[in-house]
């Protein structure tokens, strides 16, 4: 139940007709692990205190760098040299000390437990990582919203293989070799902060898209009436489009074949 302060901090999405009450007291429901405290998880996280996810987990095993700081909002200059997941905690809290927000100086691996979790945001630029987090969102049947960016491009994709046998799963799209694999990130390729915020917002959207999307009263809501699992959304800065392209179960998929 809302109470009067819930109701004035989120009066704004509440009054969307689909959302409502019962949206917000959903999403005050729902437990999200995010994956990285840099580009992404820091607008992603920020995003997701802001509207209300009422539990937050954060992981990251880096530190505060001056190089970090033209595009992770979530730091600050007072704050190099010390952990990225703990300095990104303290500064949702400020935004909103009323949901529950976790910090854990860790990486994702193999023997993560992520049980607990209704969704998880995949904000790290580790490409083994990422087959990671897919194979056990896979397994545990957790809704996976994946971005990345890099230089003036991202994407985003939302993943439900566990949950439905005709979805692909992230390596269905983007499948592993046997050959050495590119850790292509910011750090080799470059970046513009709004790029990662752009597409840290999206991924957020998706993510209040999925915790509504069975709820009665958002059926007559066109936000809610799809979900872009099955879809690549990709964005590209120099002409400004954000093109939808659908993507296809690999047959051949070791993950989720």
């Amino acid at each position: 139940m809302l109470n009067e302060q819930d109701l004035s901090r989120y009066s704004r999405q509440i009054i969307i007709p689909g959302f409502e009450e019962d949206g917000q007291e959903e999403l005050l429901s729902k437990k999200i692990l995010i994956v990285g405290a840099g580009g992404l998880g820091c607008p992603t996280a920020l995003h997701c205190a802001a509207t209300g996810f009422g539990n937050v987990d954060i992981w990251d095993n880096d530190k505060v760098e001056l190089s970090n700081l033209n595009r992770q909002i979530g730091h600050k200059n007072s704050k190099i040299g010390l952990s990225k997941s703990k300095s990104l905690q303290e500064n949702c809290k400020e935004i909103n000390p009323n949901i529950k927000i976790f910090s854990k100086n860790q990486t994702f691996g193999k023997n993560s437990d992520i049980k607990k979790y209704d969704i998880i945001f995949d904000c790290t630029d580790n490409i083994e990582t990422r087959y990671i987090i897919n194979e056990k969102c896979h397994l545990e049947s957790k809704i996976l919203i994946s971005g990345s960016a890099t230089q003036f491009e991202g994407q985003v994709s939302v993943f439900k293989s566990g949950r439905d046998k005709k979805l692909p799963c992230y390596e269905c799209v983007f499948p592993r070799h046997s050959t050495n694999l590119p850790n292509f990130n910011c750090r080799e390729a470059g970046i513009i902060g709004p790029v990662t915020n752009l597409i840290a917002s999206i991924q957020v959207t998706e993510g209040i898209r999925e915790s509504l999307i069975n709820l009665e009263q958002s059926r007559n809501n066109m936000f809610f009436n799809h979900s872009n699992a099955g879809y690549l959304l990709l964005y590209e800065a120099s002409t400004h489009e954000i093109n939808r392209i659908k993507i296809k179960k690999a047959t051949s998929c070791k993950i989720c074949k």
